[in-house]
């Protein structure tokens, strides 16, 4: 449940825009461990800004997601997630250049510095990605890698690579959180669908998008027109993971909400406020 609760948090990231933008979520758990009622397990918040000089030398966007059970009994009891996601990308042509990952669950010394940590980097060309899984201990960290690691928690000079693996990659491939940006900023509507090629750092993916419905909902105290959208991701050898998400019917297509099933039962994201 908690990886595919990731999933969602990276997809639910705002437009591209200029100036920065933040929005608020409550995340709610129904299942086994809820008795079966939804229940509030975590906060999230994305925020989104634009990075004047990328690996290029040109601009880019940059999104940073987190999420946390602090507060919520519920699922800090189980998981005791901190999630921080970060992705760089650029718009045209759209393309992921980096995504960074910190999580923490079950115990503060799940790492030295208490986070699972990993950066995936795209280099130019666009067919290869270097995914790196990064410690306390190891290998100093590339030039080109380490400007894409946020330093709030650790000096990037004392990160140190654990072991770096090379992949090839789909050109023009996008992470999860490019994914949505790409969704809200085209004109959608009734029956379009699209596939995208993406990758987690690890593995190729694709992506298959269908807008499937025009409906209303309330959330952040306001009633939204919204288009309903199906996301099925990929990956060989593996089960499609597919989610549903609901994107405002104006000229910002906020994520207003997004909801997924599985054996361990349902998760939703609610939009607070934006």
């Amino acid at each position: 449940m908690f990886l595919k609760l990731s999933i969602i948090i990276t997809l639910l990231l705002p437009l591209s825009l200029n100036a920065a933008e933040r929005l608020d979520y409550l995340v709610e758990y129904k299942g086994i461990l809820s008795g079966y009622s939804w229940t509030d397990v975590s906060s999230a918040s994305i925020e989104t800004r634009k990075v004047a000089d990328c690996s290029d030398g040109g601009s880019c966007m940059m999104s940073r997601a987190t999420m946390s059970s602090k507060g919520y009994a519920v699922l800090e009891a189980i998981f005791k997630v901190r999630f921080h996601y970060r992705s760089f990308y650029q718009l045209k042509p759209a393309r992921t250049l980096a995504f960074e990952m910190r999580e923490k669950k079950y115990s503060d010394k799940y790492q030295p510095y208490g986070y699972k940590h990993s950066l995936a980097v795209i280099p130019d060309g666009g067919t290869r990605v270097d995914f790196y899984k990064l410690k306390s201990k190891g290998e100093p960290l590339p030039a080109s890698a380490k400007q894409f690691i946020a330093t709030d928690h650790k000096s990037a000079d004392k990160i140190r690579v654990k072991k770096v693996k090379h992949k090839s990659v789909a050109k023009y491939s996008i992470d999860r959180l490019a994914l949505l940006q790409r969704m809200r900023s085209v004109p959608l509507k009734k029956g379009y669908a699209a596939s995208f090629p993406g990758t987690n750092g690890k593995d190729q993916l694709e992506f298959r998008v269908v807008v499937i419905a025009a409906e209303e909902i309330n959330a952040a105290g306001k009633r939204w027109k919204t288009w309903k959208i199906r996301v099925d991701e990929l990956e060989k050898g593996d089960d499609t993971v597919s989610l549903f998400a609901w994107l405002s019917r104006d000229n910002r297509n906020i994520p207003v909400k997004i909801e997924l099933k599985s054996s361990f039962g349902s998760a939703r994201f609610i939009l607070k406020s934006s």
